[in-house]
């Protein structure tokens, strides 16, 4: 049984309308770019694993959960997958490396070589036994001692060497549902509603960290966030608000709600309350009665009265 579904990072929804907006000479800008690459593509090979897991279907009671944060000692850490069973807590850690992938034992380390260009990169398996020493803490906390392994998920099907034994499996996300059913259940530590009641325990202690507003998160000039609704249909940026709809000058496209994913973000950029001012000057509305129209409209919350008024999510 799934008790949470995984959902599109918060830091990836701000960083695509970061590079959607950013000025492009910010001297960060490609740097933005990549990383936006990089979480675009480890989200992917997150979700390629929820859709081949969906095949393990044992006949024992078990509890999955997709994306979770939990605080231990004030320390925050992030799980892609968990799976409880009766006799074990499985943590997954789920990367999405191209190239051929080296894995080395005593002391462990990951080389990546993309056509020729080699890299050493952080070792997942480090990376495991970190959280399961939180997930223990965590779990003590509560009265749990239940066995926990860790498991790591390769996206692609890479050409992968694995020298020495490293003590934690790694595998094909394809694989990992017939490597789950190739291990039994040795010692039912865990029933029904004791799984039931951890996963629900976990779901509901899970705490998405919010980066919002990027724009103080990550240092960023507002100034160098360029205004103007973006057209939906071809993303020119300067949509005119005639004739009670947003128009495109370049493709013609019209629609009554292009500024609700402008609103998004500010939000998401820029600070977390816009007043009247503030949204005009952003979408680029001259008529203070359409503005508050338009923000009555976008089911944002008001805030106080008249000029001191302002709207949040």
């Amino acid at each position: 049984m799934i008790y949470k579904k995984r959902s599109e990072p918060l830091a990836l929804i701000g960083l695509q309308s970061l590079v959607n907006r950013l000025n492009r000479n910010n001297k960060q800008f490609t740097n933005f770019e990549e990383d936006l690459r990089k979480r675009k593509a480890g989200f992917g090979g997150e979700m390629n694993f929820d859709k081949h897991i969906t095949e393990y279907r044992p006949p024992y009671p078990h509890g999955f959960l997709h994306d979770v944060c939990l605080k231990h000692n004030g320390i925050y850490f992030q799980m892609d997958s968990i799976l409880i069973r009766p006799d074990r807590i499985v943590i997954f850690e789920i990367k999405n490396l191209g190239g051929k992938l080296t894995v080395k034992a005593n002391p462990t380390q990951f080389i990546q070589d993309n056509n020729g260009v080699r890299k050493v990169i952080q070792s997942p398996i480090i990376e495991l036994e970190r959280k399961k020493i939180f997930m223990e803490g965590w779990l003590k906390e509560r009265g749990v001692a239940i066995p926990i392994i860790g498991m790591i998920g390769l996206a692609y099907t890479n050409e992968l060497f694995i020298e020495g034994e490293t003590g934690t499996t790694i595998a094909f996300t394809h694989e990992l549902p017939i490597t789950l059913y190739n291990s039994p259940v040795a010692q039912e530590l865990l029933n029904k509603q004791q799984i039931s009641k951890i996963a629900n325990d976990i779901k509901n202690a899970h705490q998405e960290y919010n980066p919002f507003p990027l724009s103080k998160t990550m240092q960023i000039v507002p100034e160098e966030i360029m205004p103007g609704v973006i057209c939906p249909n071809c993303n020119y940026r300067g949509m005119k608000w005639t004739q009670r709809k947003w128009n495109c000058a370049k493709c013609s496209f019209n629609e009554t709600d292009c500024h609700i994913p402008l609103l998004d973000d500010w939000f998401y950029l820029i600070d977390n309350k816009i007043n009247n001012r503030q949204f005009r000057a952003f979408s680029y509305i001259e008529d203070r009665s359409i503005a508050k129209r338009l923000l009555k409209k976008s089911h944002l919350t008001m805030v106080g009265q008249r000029s001191s008024s302002f709207y949040i999510k």
